[in-house]
């Protein structure tokens, strides 16, 4: 994963008002799935992953403000991959699933 993922990490930072940290981007592909990953690709991650993240971090950083992360996760992988919003499930995965490249 490249450029796919540094925009989305742009957008979603700029979305939610959080900074995500490089180290918690590499745990996350680090925890993703690197036993059987689809070609071309180290890893993939489902997209509840990077929602549970999001959401960590919205808490950490905005505790005082409520937000559906979900929606606004969901809003930005359109928008980033061009995919459509049916598609983008928790269960999806950002490589395999929704063509992040």
């Amino acid at each position: 994963m490249g450029i796919d993922l540094l925009d989305l990490i742009f957008r979603l930072e700029n979305r939610f008002g959080i900074k995500i940290p490089r180290q918690r981007t590499h745990d996350l592909l680090e925890q993703g799935n690197t036993a059987d990953p689809p070609d071309g690709a180290w890893t993939d991650f489902r997209v509840s992953d990077l929602v549970a993240l999001v959401e960590s971090l919205v808490a950490e950083q905005h505790p005082d403000i409520e937000q559906d992360v979900f929606a606004g996760v969901r809003m930005e992988i359109v928008a980033c991959l061009q995919v459509e919003e049916q598609d983008v499930t928790p269960e999806a995965w950002l490589v395999r699933d929704l063509g992040m490249e």
